[in-house]
């Protein structure tokens, strides 16, 4: 008898572990200054390839950037941002405590100044400041960029 009881617990003890399901992931959160600065260090490698996880695919979508005016769609936005990166050795970037997400519904835009420096192949290095746009869309589970404004203000006369 004593040894049927032990037999008898096993169902009850692995049951539930056979039912168990793996708990569904939940839907990724909106993006904020964190993320924010998750994209910007991607694009510090220099491999746009690391930055694409962020952004939608579309053709048509428009990405802006220091040069050239603008980029069509991610496949161009990636090639062109490659050539760029090509005169650099490295590249980084903070965002600022000014940046902000603001969302409504499926749509979030954040906007946010950074400060940054390049060095380029050459050793030269070249500080940054730039303001930085985007636009954000939930698809599915993920928030993709969906548009990216990158800019960097003009010195004013006689500032340096």
């Amino acid at each position: 008898m004593r040894r049927g009881i032990p037999a008898l617990l096993v169902p009850f003890l692995f049951v539930p572990l056979l039912l168990a399901q793996p708990p569904k992931s939940a839907p990724d959160s909106p993006p904020d200054r964190a993320r924010l600065q998750q994209v910007i260090d991607a694009w510090a490698t220099l491999d746009p390839s690391n930055a694409a996880v962020y952004y939608a695919k579309d053709a048509g979508l428009a990405f802006y950037d220091i040069a050239p005016l603008k980029y069509t769609g991610w496949t161009e936005y990636e090639n062109g941002t490659r050539e760029m990166f090509k005169t650099m050795q490295s590249l980084s970037f903070k965002v600022n405590d000014d940046a902000q997400v603001h969302r409504v519904g499926d749509i979030a835009w954040s906007a946010a100044t950074l400060e940054g420096k390049a060095v380029m192949r050459d050793g030269s290095q070249m500080p940054l400041h730039a303001r930085w746009t985007t636009v954000w869309e939930k698809r599915g589970n993920q928030w993709l960029i969906v548009h990216d404004h990158f800019s960097a203000p003009l010195e004013a006369a006689g500032s340096e």
